[in-house]
């Protein structure tokens, strides 16, 4: 198996995309730190200062201000209170609040790539040719396809790694190193969440792991059901990109149709469980778990069975 594993592995690798996808990991990092060193404002030292001085201003205003303003300006006052009560810096701009605000996002682009490498590995076996030369090996079906499956997760989690390790050098030279307590507020649905800047980062990256072996097992299940390499990546691009928009039409759904809440799409992205403790009222991260878990078996099963029994003629 281990030979098979890094066998798979050089194919992934012999291809410029593989690398090319690394490459471009680190340059959409680089040109996010520059854009959000630009635009984000520079750290204010004075900023306990500054902030009373805006308490006070809108205190004043308060009594004279229309009636349908008086709810927006009161909550002004108290969410700035609320900075000097909890020392927490508004400005504050270091690597971890780089890395949780920004990076993050990127992460997108991971699982993007994910998705392409992950459609392609079977389907482009047929596309190329070379599948009937895999399967007259020594070897059991199952563990010709388990060995590719392997190595796209080892790819992935390169890919993550690569992301992490830019983003935090990135981090670093841009913004310093900062405080990795640092306190800080999330918006959510809910309010605003106090938080550690940089527990936050490793939270959200460790509910995108699940989301992520999920996508790419879907990918790599429509890989094996098709035999055109563009029709697979193609597909999963699609259920890529359209899952959360499918996910948030499925919530409004939920309220009126109980089924709705066991379908996949709302339960893809993890991230919000660092925000909030719950999608929906009965919907909490133990439950989106075994969501995925049970839809992460029926992929499995789908994408094994199929390859068992496919007919290699090309």
């Amino acid at each position: 198996m281990i030979a098979l594993i890094q066998n798979e592995l050089m194919k992934i690798f012999g291809k410029m995309a593989s690398w090319i996808y690394m490459i471009i990991i680190v340059l959409a990092v680089l040109i996010a730190g520059i854009i959000y060193m630009k635009f984000s404002g520079e750290p204010n030292p004075n900023w306990r200062e500054d902030i009373q001085a805006e308490i006070h201003m809108l205190e004043n205003q308060l009594p004279s201000a229309p009636e349908e303003e008086k709810p927006f300006i009161q909550t002004q006052i108290d969410q700035n209170q609320e900075y000097l009560d909890k020392d927490i810096d508004p400005t504050a701009k270091t690597n971890w609040h780089f890395m949780n605000e920004v990076v993050i996002g990127v992460s997108s682009l991971v699982t993007l790539f994910v998705v392409i490498v992950g459609s392609a590995n079977v389907a482009a076996e047929f596309s190329d040719g070379t599948i009937k030369q895999l399967l007259i090996r020594p070897h059991r079906r199952w563990s010709i396809l388990l060995s590719k499956y392997i190595a796209v997760i080892i790819y992935a989690l390169l890919l993550v790694a690569t992301l992490v390790v830019s983003g935090y050098i990135i981090g670093l030279i841009l913004f310093g190193s900062g405080d990795f307590n640092m306190k800080i507020f999330e918006v959510t649905l809910e309010g605003r969440k106090e938080a550690i800047v940089g527990t936050q980062f490793f939270l959200k990256m460790l509910y995108y792991l699940p989301s992520l072996l999920v996508i790419m097992t879907i990918a790599f299940m429509l890989s094996t059901l098709f035999k055109s390499q563009a029709l697979a990546v193609g597909i999963g691009i699609f259920v890529l990109f359209f899952s959360s928009t499918l996910g948030g039409i499925i919530l409004m759904l939920a309220d009126k149709y109980v089924w709705a809440k066991f379908l996949i799409f709302p339960h893809l992205d993890l991230t919000v469980y660092a925000l909030q403790d719950r999608i929906l009222e009965d919907i909490t991260l133990p439950v989106s778990l075994s969501i995925l878990a049970l839809y992460y078996a029926i992929f499995m099963i789908i994408t094994f069975f199929f390859f068992q029994k496919r007919d290699i003629s090309i």
